[in-house]
């Protein structure tokens, strides 16, 4: 009994872990503002640079333990979300914001780190920045985004934002959105789209025609194929079910030399292999004019005699 139920304390924990795993991952870096005048400030009324997480999945998911990982040149910062706050736990499509003083102790959203440089910083190791979120284990990176500090303009946020071609991509956004989506502007559906390209719906309609005909010619050509193939198949069980039905090697050997094509049927074939045991039955050798009558002796045996086999009359006395 305490075995069965350390194992399911086991499968829950595993359980649980999976999901946890699998709720971290929907979490991604949605924006980034490296350079900070006159945008979004914290709750002390400071202006720094500030990363904005979003949970792109549908259920609520608790960041706290994930980490922060900022790269510059040979110096690598750490910082480890606190636990306790219920303010990690992610709403589905929710945003947080992180502020990025390098300050630790200002409370959670503030992190031991920054995103700029100054000018020997930047004179020393370059502008290239590596920036990532690892999940609770710290070891496998979430999401991760490069940028370089020397092309950050004041106040110009960095996001991701979905392209012409419906693929996410990272790009410098018109206007800084924290805590909301980074599209600005409504995107036009591709349905209305197309009925720009096609008012009248005559492309549409070839398009739609030609997949229909299509399908059918496909279909027409498999089920074709596919009967020859059983007819060939079910020829040659008739040839070897009428050879194996033959009564003389002489019918196996004429039966197997009948061509069976497609105007030939099984019946026709049957019909010809009962001609031919017919006319083998009526062959017989010429015979010579000469009979000979040999005598027929039969050996006698008491069995046979039909003196034993007649019952005597009584005599009268």
């Amino acid at each position: 009994m305490l075995m069965k139920k350390i194992l399911l304390i086991i499968a829950l924990s595993l359980g649980c872990f999976a999901v946890s795993a699998q709720g971290i991952k929907d979490i991604r870096i949605n924006e980034i503002l490296v350079l900070n005048e006159d945008s979004y400030a914290d709750a002390y009324a400071h202006k720094v640079g500030w990363i904005e997480l979003f949970n792109s999945g549908y259920s609520q998911v608790n960041i706290s333990a994930a980490y922060f990982r900022h790269i510059y040149g040979n110096d690598t910062v750490t910082y480890r979300i606190p636990k306790g706050d219920t303010r990690t736990n992610m709403a589905p499509q929710g945003y947080l914001v992180f502020f990025c003083d390098g300050v630790a102790d200002k409370g959670t959203f503030h992190t031991n780190f920054r995103l700029d440089a100054d000018s020997a910083q930047i004179a020393a190791n370059g502008g290239k920045m590596v920036l990532q979120l690892l999940d609770q284990s710290g070891k496998n990176v979430i999401d991760c985004i490069e940028y370089d500090v020397t092309t950050q303009t004041v106040d110009n946020s960095y996001g991701r934002v979905l392209n012409d071609e419906g693929e996410l991509v990272l790009a410098e956004l018109a206007t800084v959105t924290p805590m909301q989506s980074n599209e600005t502007h409504e995107r036009i559906p591709k349905s209305e789209l197309f009925f720009k390209e096609d008012p009248s719906g005559i492309s549409m309609a070839i398009v739609a025609m030609s997949v229909v005909f299509s399908a059918l010619l496909l279909l027409y050509l498999i089920f074709k194929n596919v009967g020859k193939l059983m007819q060939s198949t079910a020829r040659k069980k008739a040839e070897r079910e009428l050879i194996a039905a033959a009564p003389t090697p002489a019918a196996k050997v004429a039966v197997a030399a009948i061509p069976i094509d497609e105007d030939i049927d099984g019946e026709t074939v049957a019909a010809i292999a009962m001609a031919l045991l017919r006319y083998e039955d009526n062959l017989h050798d010429i015979e010579n004019t000469i009979l000979t009558i040999n005598k027929v002796a039969k050996v006698y045996s008491p069995w046979s005699s039909k003196i034993y086999s007649m019952r005597q009359m009584p005599n009268r006395k």
